[in-house]
């Protein structure tokens, strides 16, 4: 008891000081015993620790820490110092999922530059209490001070706050699933709706187990419950994440979401939330495991939700992402939870908490925490931010010095190179055009340009033509072109392609006509996108666009503007995914149903940036390439290529559903083919 009363005295006050010695605890054997190492499950990999009750802290070196899959890091990088003097750097920490033997716990966790994966004295006495017995069996004090690991003032205040969020809160950061206390969600149904019964669609042999295996987790963690009958059942579909696991998401684009009324509880506006975040210096951020998961559905609406798999039907039980009305039920959730927290703000589940100092940081998260606790929810640590001076907001920097645009946002202006000949040239005037209408600074940058689309002047680029092409992205990149998202007004999605790659603008329409553009993106065709025909990169550039700006689209109306006519019978709504569409065509169909919105032609000189941005793509960008898949992105779908593996689940899903539409065709080959013997004209023919 002495022992442990010494370690939360410590807990208390630790403070390290780079410029004194730290008295420290540690194992005195003259042998070293096999139990000093030991193996430990960290965030699920399995990781060999040197057991050392000496040591003031527990640290994992540089390459375990990306071994674990690199999970975020708090606090500015420092220097440390071991036990023989030397320095070395210490990245930051991180709050870990911990299992030793049968104790499993949140723990915090220092990245070192040191090749040492070290168990040190507070997870030692965190465990030895969980487990009841003791893991070091010796314990002395040191004969002398020894200099182990001492960190710089400023961050030894802040790990302290953070140490004590975990060890006060240790129910928000252990692993599972949250539930939420304070409400349950309600599915609204039409009036007279009839039930919507699919069934499971075929499962690849290669991913079969994966699946199962992700099932049999949901339903441990009561997120779906299995059931002999249901009215209503969606198929599922597979996406396989970047950390190489298996996804499991409900394809409520079958029925339900036709079936039941869009939540419309208002979204925050981000221009209130500037007004309010400005003159803050301290910045945390945090993120809800499974967001969406720890609602509870209410019984009526867990009647509608099921699911239809290869191993049955299963009744949902938590909210799921893909249900059109969730973003609204969340935002609601949101609002009451950090209602009356100042300085606290809430997107949908991306939170964030600002200060003027660390000490009213460190009030506002203890409060926002209890609240949190008390709700039942649980926090994903790998992907929260804790006392930043600079963090990423609703595609905003916010800092002590202001609001700005993500750099990013302007990256794809910046990176535009300029035309290599006449075609490229027309395209580039043709968002001179566009843009022209609503920012008449534009044109007076014709000139140089116009110049050289005359039939009787020979192509030189020269001094004129460039300074005119760079006062152009400069004007593109400023305040006069670009605006902030705003979920109140109208969204428009351009995007096209050409042969060299694909570009999207997402912009909001003003009640007086006017567009500005929220944000530019684009991406190089890769070698086999390249051998797409011209109709497969015109629907490779809507998916693109769609996905890109995902977070500001999904739950939301919105008109997707292309400039390739064919694509409105084949992405457009209510009209099925056409029989004879080429397969790539189909899945990508099957993706937008996902989402809200009206598609329209325009023609190509209508299509502003977009157009532009698919030719000029710069030689040294980098590839964005994304998940081409039958689900909307979530923050856990990463950007990255899409597999065999995938590429088959997807295949098999669109057989599957194209078969069910095949057998609703009015008549059939065989039916042709008799009738035709039966008709002495036809016959003949």
């Amino acid at each position: 008891m002495a022992l442990i009363s010494k370690v939360k005295t410590w807990w208390e006050n630790h403070e390290c000081n780079v410029k004194n010695s730290v008295d420290i605890l540690h194992v005195s054997l003259s042998v070293k015993p096999k139990w000093l190492t030991k193996k430990v499950l960290v965030n699920g990999t399995e990781v060999e620790f040197i057991l050392d009750s000496g040591a003031q802290i527990s640290c994992i070196s540089e390459v375990t820490w990306k071994n674990i899959g690199s999970p975020k890091l708090t606090g500015v990088p420092c220097k440390g110092r071991s036990f023989t003097g030397n320095e070395f750097s210490m990245l930051g920490s991180f709050m870990a999922s911990v299992e030793v033997d049968e104790s499993k716990q949140v723990l915090v966790t220092h990245v070192t530059s040191e090749k040492l994966n070290l168990f040190g004295l507070p997870w030692i006495i965190e465990v030895e209490n969980k487990l009841g017995y003791p893991i070091v069996s010796s314990i002395k004090k040191s004969e002398e001070p020894i200099k182990v690991l001492e960190i710089e003032k400023a961050q030894s205040k802040i790990s302290e706050i953070v140490n004590k969020l975990a060890v006060q809160f240790k129910k928000v950061f252990e692993p599972g699933l949250g539930h939420c206390t304070k409400m349950k969600a309600h599915l609204y149904m039409k009036p007279g709706v009839s039930p919507v019964f699919v069934r499971a669609r075929p499962v690849p042999i290669g991913v079969k187990d994966a699946i199962e295996k992700e099932l049999s987790r949901l339903s441990e963690i009561g997120a779906i419950k299995p059931i002999e009958f249901a009215n209503w059942a969606a198929p599922i579909l597979a996406i396989k994440k970047a950390n190489g696991k298996t996804r499991v998401c409900m394809d409520y684009s079958t029925g339900l979401n036709n079936a039941i009324e869009l939540d419309r509880h208002p979204l925050p506006k981000p221009s209130e939330i500037w007004a309010e975040i400005h003159g803050s210096k301290v910045f945390s951020q945090l993120d809800l495991r499974d967001a969406y998961l720890q609602i509870e559905l209410d019984e009526q609406s867990k009647k509608v939700a099921c699911i239809n798999t290869h191993k049955g039907l299963f009744e949902v039980q938590r909210l799921p992402f893909g249900v059109k009305s969730a973003p609204g039920i969340f935002q609601r959730l949101m609002d009451k939870l950090i209602s009356g927290i100042p300085g606290v703000f809430a997107y949908l589940d991306d939170l964030i908490i600002v200060s003027k100092n660390i000490e009213d940081h460190k009030v506002q998260l203890f409060e926002i925490f209890d609240r949190i606790e008390k709700w039942g929810l649980k926090i994903q640590l790998e992907k929260c931010n804790f006392f930043k001076e600079k963090l990423k907001f609703l595609g905003h920097i916010v800092s002590k010095s202001g609001i700005e645009p993500d750099p990013e946002k302007k990256k794809k202006i910046s990176e535009l190179t300029r035309p290599r000949d006449v075609k490229e040239l027309k395209s580039f005037m043709g968002t001179i055009n566009y843009y022209g209408r609503f920012v008449s600074e534009m044109h007076k940058y014709r000139g140089p340009l116009d110049k050289l689309l005359k039939k009787e002047v020979k192509w030189e680029w020269g001094q004129d033509q460039e300074k005119a092409f760079q006062s152009v992205k400069k004007v593109l990149n400023s305040d006069l072109m670009l605006t902030h998202f705003d979920p109140e007004l109208e969204i428009i999605v351009t995007a096209d392609a050409s042969n060299y790659g694909v570009g999207a603008v997402i912009s909001h329409k003003f009640p007086n006509g006017k567009e500005k553009v929220i944000e530019y993106a684009s991406k190089s065709l890769n070698d086999a996108e390249k051998n797409y025909s011209q109709i497969e990169k015109e629907g490779l550039a809507l998916v693109f666009a769609v996905q890109k700006f995902h977070k500001m689209l999904f739950g939301r109306k919105f008109i997707l503007r292309t400039d390739h006519k064919p694509l409105l019978a084949i992405f457009g709504k209510n009209k099925g995914i056409k029989v004879f569409s080429a397969s790539r065509l189909q899945r990508w169909a099957l993706l937008l149903t996902n989402y809200d919105f009206k598609i329209e032609f325009v023609s190509t000189n209508q299509m502003g940036m977009a157009d532009t941005l698919s030719r000029l793509i710069s030689e040294k960008s980098e590839l964005e390439d994304k998940v081409i898949a039958l689900v909307a992105k979530s923050e856990n779908c990463s950007d990255e290529d899409s597999s065999d593996e995938d590429s088959l689940l997807v295949e098999e899903s669109v057989k599957y559903v194209l078969n069910i539409m095949l057998d609703e065709v009015p008549v059939n080959a065989e039916q042709v083919k008799s009738e035709t013997e039966n008709d002495s004209e036809l016959k003949n023919d």
